[in-house]
């Protein structure tokens, strides 16, 4: 099943796990990315050594190095973790609860991919405005950051479809393949699942 999602990510299955903290070591980030997925550490419970290690201990434990590092932007060091991320090479970053453009320049001039998480059609524009490759639509049903409007994830997606030409992958709620062949109908090229 190809499409822009799977190419930006080459990855075989567009579908990307979510970077939960506390949950989203190295061990699940490689377990998805060796099924074809897009694996994530979530570094928002990590302190920039352990950030480095799991980054290290995943780079090894995977088949193509392909994953994703998921960055909430309200972190406190989160100088130190975007140098890691760049030192040890990270593909992949996904931003999330701050403003896009105080990292994507700078990812992108080190030819990392960006994502940003948004929750509404105002963020997305801004996100994409701000040079990101995807958006991930984030309806209220998530468990990370998911905005205020308590937009759920299926009126979500074909609002963020409508405001964005880059590709849209959908959070929250998704945990069959029925839910995700909707949330595909809609208009999203990928998912993101968590918990």
């Amino acid at each position: 099943m190809g499409n822009r999602v799977t190419e930006l990510f080459k990855i075989k299955y567009p579908i990307i796990q979510a970077g939960m903290l506390w949950c989203s070591g190295w061990k699940l980030a490689a377990a998805v990315t060796n099924a074809g997925g897009l694996g994530v550490i979530g570094s928002g419970s990590m302190y920039p050594d352990v950030l480095r290690e799991h980054i290290q201990k995943c780079k090894k434990a995977t088949n193509n190095g392909i994953f994703a590092v998921n960055v909430p932007m309200l972190y406190p060091d989160i100088d130190k973790h975007m140098d890691i991320i760049v030192s040890e090479g990270v593909k992949v970053v996904i931003t999330s609860a701050g403003n896009p453009k105080t990292w994507t320049s700078k990812l992108k001039e080190n030819g990392i991919i960006v994502l940003h998480v948004i929750a509404n059609a105002k963020f997305a524009k801004k996100a994409e405005e701000a040079g990101v490759d995807a958006i991930v639509a984030e309806g209220f049903e998530a468990g990370g950051h998911n905005g205020r409007e308590e937009t759920t994830t299926l009126c979500l997606i074909p609002i963020i479809k409508k405001t964005v030409s880059i590709p849209v992958i959908a959070a929250g709620g998704i945990a069959t393949g029925k839910a995700m062949l909707a949330a595909m109908a809609l208009g999203a090229e990928g998912v993101q699942i968590g918990s």
